[in-house]
């Protein structure tokens, strides 16, 4: 791919810090057909496809027409006549429209086609303002076809209704309900997707990003307009303030790297930090047209790039060499990757960050993390069954049931996705039928080559045991059986919770004998005691008295009689007297002087003088 360029100072360039962001905020890869990395000596070597990272200041050379898309666009001659919409798309023009340098000139079809070639384009934005949407389909459309125009702004009309339709609001940001919508009804027309997904992260702060995409995300004013992150909590509880469950999550609680010193090791090798707390962000897909796709999600630049932590090298790394390498099984990797394919990689590259089905060398999966979390509150639950215990079962049934939840909105907009596509004859991989059906069992069961190095490491292991052709489905099936094993943890803990409650209830019943013991002899021996005290207090009028012990016990036994009967009374009948006391309340003040106060507090006060509160026209005196 040649030699890494020179690195770019792009803040000493006025016309970069007037933008929302520059070129060095975004990522930028490229999908291209490359020689297979173990065969780079031979002659006959066969093609497949490969990912690579083009780097901002290799764009210097096609940014010099930065200005070409707002000098060309005439925004008083496209097919509008209002002048709203008409300033809108020149300042969407004027912002983004420099990303039309990022466009590329051709498709790629052979190794040895120009550089400036490619299958696909994909550009990774982290930052989440609605406004990119649309000024990044302005910007990245192709303008040079006949009837653009009206197509575009058709699409961007699209986009705007889209927000306005899904778009909800809650205390903790503005965010997305999941949602697939295509902008045209072309076949190979754009599309927008909005799916919500789990990431973990630390608990309290996270560490410092490593770069900031828009200046406007540090301002506290302007994170109402943002999507932001938010906890599983906030996802779930959008008007409450939840800062003070945080503290309960079960990664939070639940720590068995501090018990497990090989696994202590395993985490923040992996990890660099410790996942102690779970968030909910949201992944925006849109795809341009078959060679351009642009994704968005939230900013987590802190969390490393190997191991692929990060969206977009998650994406690279993992789903995208997944898929690729079913091309290759198939037999032939050069098969056509197209927006669309690669709309399925993001997808897969962020439904399947926390699952083990999706990634197997992941340590510490979603599931296994619960897993363990219950199996601890099962052994606690059979040494001291208590309401505490009660309380946390409680919260992991809680966050179980609000991941499921968000997991059948993932499955739903999957199969939303698949029904479009369907109808719509769009296929994701079109590998060629006849040599994949004689070599598909052959080359399923052969080993892989070995990895070259680092540069050309080549992801093999499948991460399921049922087989796809179409990244879709597979997506699908994953979820799917991540689904089922998320959901007998939740029936598991249901179990728990009866089990624990039942428990509790046969403690609470020897509790009860105590208590009942403990008053029966405080009411009878209280009032002895009083009389007692009474007759020994040391005055004149009971010291001097002739009467004899008989006196002391009429008078105790009287006493003793009377609170237990009145005890009884209240315990039985209290209830019903408190309801009929405040019936009685209500019914005291009769009806007739209520209503004269009604009227004197009800606007008489404030009529003229001569005027009445109201009027009966047409009516005779009874």
């Amino acid at each position: 791919m040649g030699g890494i360029p020179d690195p770019v100072d792009w803040s000493k360039d006025p016309y970069w810090t007037q933008r929302r962001f520059s070129p060095a905020q975004i990522l930028v890869f490229d999908v291209r057909i490359a020689v297979k990395p173990w065969q780079t000596n031979d002659p006959n070597a066969g093609a497949w496809i490969e990912m690579f990272e083009t780097l901002s200041s290799s764009l210097v050379d096609d940014l010099q027409a930065r200005d070409h898309l707002s000098e060309t666009v005439d925004v008083e001659k496209l097919p509008t006549a209002n002048r709203t919409e008409q300033r809108k798309l020149k300042e969407m023009i004027h912002e983004y429209g420099w990303l039309n340098c990022l466009r590329g000139e051709g498709i790629q079809k052979t190794v040895d086609d120009p550089q400036n070639f490619r299958k696909v384009r994909w550009v990774h934005m982290s930052s989440k303002f609605t406004e990119y949407l649309q000024g990044c389909f302005i910007a990245l459309s192709n303008w040079k076809q006949p009837q653009a125009a009206e197509s575009i702004l058709a699409g961007f009309r699209q986009i705007e209704q889209s927000v306005q339709q899904n778009e909800r609001f809650s205390k903790h940001g503005r965010y997305f309900s999941p949602f697939f919508e295509p902008l045209s009804e072309s076949k190979d027309g754009p599309f927008l997707i909005c799916v919500p997904f789990l990431d973990w992260t630390v608990e309290g702060e996270p560490p410092a990003l490593r770069f900031q995409v828009d200046p406007r995300e540090g301002y506290q004013s302007t994170r109402g307009s943002a999507h932001v992150l938010r906890t599983i909590l906030q996802h779930y509880y959008r008007l409450e303030d939840t800062r003070d469950r945080e503290s309960q999550q079960c990664f939070t609680k639940h720590k068995p790297w501090a018990t497990d010193r090989y696994l202590d090791l395993k985490v923040r090798r992996w990890y660099g930090e410790y996942p102690s707390a779970l968030n909910v962000d949201e992944l925006w897909i849109l795809v341009i047209d078959p060679q351009h796709i642009v994704t968005f999600s939230s900013n987590q630049s802190w969390k490393s790039r190997w191991p692929p932590l990060q969206f977009a090298s998650r994406v690279m790394e993992i789903s995208f060499r997944a898929i690729r390498n079913d091309l290759y099984h198939l037999g032939d990797g050069s098969s056509d990757y197209s927006a669309y394919t690669h709309s399925a990689a993001c997808l897969t590259g962020a439904l399947g960050l926390l699952h083990r089905y999706f990634w197997t060398d992941l340590p510490l999966s979603l599931v296994d993390r619960y897993a363990s979390y219950l199996s601890h509150l099962q052994y606690r639950l059979l040494r001291s069954p208590s309401t505490k215990l009660v309380m946390d079962l409680l919260q992991v049934q809680e966050e179980l049931n609000i991941i499921i939840q968000l997991m059948n909105q993932q499955m739903e907009l999957i199969e939303d996705i698949q029904t479009e596509f369907s109808a719509e004859g769009i296929e994701l991989l079109s590998p060629p039928r006849s040599r994949a059906s004689s070599t598909i069992h052959r080359k399923r069961m052969s080993l892989p080559p070995k990895i070259v190095n680092q540069t050309t490491r080549t992801t093999y292991k499948r991460f399921g045991s049922s087989f796809h052709t179409d990244p879709m489905q597979q997506l699908h099936d994953n979820l799917r059986r991540e689904h089922v094993d998320i959901c007998e943890l939740r029936d598991h803990c249901n179990t728990l919770v009866q089990r624990t409650i039942q428990l509790v209830n046969i403690r609470l019943e020897d509790h009860g004998k105590a208590i009942l013991v403990f008053t029966i002899v405080t009411i009878i021996f209280l009032p002895l005691s009083f009389a007692s005290s009474y007759f020994g207090m040391n005055t004149v009028d009971i010291r001097n008295l002739q009467s004899t012990q008989s006196l002391f016990w009429i008078v105790a036994c009287s006493l003793t009689v009377g609170v237990v009967g009145f005890s009884l009374f209240l315990a039985f009948y209290g209830g019903d007297l408190m309801e009929a006391f405040i019936e009685w309340r209500a019914k005291r003040k009769p009806f007739p002087r209520r209503l004269k106060n009604l009227n004197q507090n009800t606007g008489s006060a404030n009529l003229r003088p001569g005027q009445q509160s109201f009027e009966v026209l047409g009516t005779t005196s009874f």
